[in-house]
């Protein structure tokens, strides 16, 4: 009886030691909370802040040879207190480009030679591909200084050839049908925590990425449709009288 009295009594001290020990709190994330941009609760601090950029995608995509061309400009505003001199962007294609560093199996048809930037402007200054470095699934710029609260403008003029086979969630699906995704370069996130995401997309981690605004264009050959998630602004011209009515009540039911 005083046996099992000693255990109990040394059993609850120790979970009580334990209840009242702190988790350990990454540095990067204590950091945080020195500078006021998050709290320990989870909510944003008094001085929390996320980058901005809006982006206008202008793309065509060929069935036939399974090439997707196009432009991207954006409009990237720097909301952090830090002075950025370099812009990480993301070319997640670059999953099937000869050399990238991959965690999933894919094909040796669906080897490609990735996104090939064929031109990048800078507020609407050409820069030679000496401006830019690619490495990966990243893609880094180099600019004049960008301190808080002002913005810069990229126009982005590029092509990739999407992968037949291998589907890691994009590639063509049937002779009539192609899953497109992550098809344009997008700005990586410059956040609070860790400053630039500068870690590679090698297939089965999820995508860490800005809150954006979109307005895409894409271009398709006639006997195409295209599914995609956003609204539908130019209905009358893809669509047949028949059709635009019934798109239109779908979308305002």
């Amino acid at each position: 009886m005083i046996k099992n009295l000693l255990f109990s009594l040394i059993l609850l001290g120790s979970l009580n030691i334990f209840a009242q020990s702190p988790l350990p709190i990454a540095i990067n994330l204590q950091n945080t909370y020195t500078k006021e941009t998050r709290t320990i609760t989870g909510a944003p601090g008094k001085k929390y802040w996320q980058n901005k950029a809006d982006y206008l995608i202008k793309i065509n995509f060929d069935p036939k040879t399974r090439n997707l061309s196009g432009t991207v400009g954006i409009d990237y505003t720097n909301n952090s207190p830090d002075t950025l001199k370099n812009i990480f962007f993301k070319l997640y294609p670059n999953l099937y480009k000869k050399g990238s560093v991959r965690n999933m199996v894919i094909e040796d048809e669906d080897v490609t030679d990735g996104v090939q930037v064929q031109q990048l402007s800078i507020n609407q200054q050409a820069q030679t591909d000496k401006q830019w470095k690619i490495e990966g699934t990243n893609m880094t710029v180099k600019i004049v200084p960008l301190v808080q609260g002002q913005k810069i403008h990229f126009d982005i003029t590029y092509a990739y050839t999407l992968n037949k086979g291998s589907h890691i969630r994009t590639g063509q699906v049937d002779t009539g049908a192609f899953f497109i995704a992550y098809f344009f370069p997008r700005i990586a996130v410059y956040d609070d925590i860790d400053g630039w995401n500068d870690h590679h997309y090698r297939g089965t981690e999820e995508f860490y990425n800005d809150f954006s605004h979109f307005n895409a264009e894409i271009t398709v050959p006639g006997n195409y449709q295209v599914w995609a998630t956003g609204n539908l602004t130019n209905v009358d011209d893809v669509y047949t009288p028949k059709f635009s009515k019934t798109n239109r009540r779908c979308r305002f039911k």
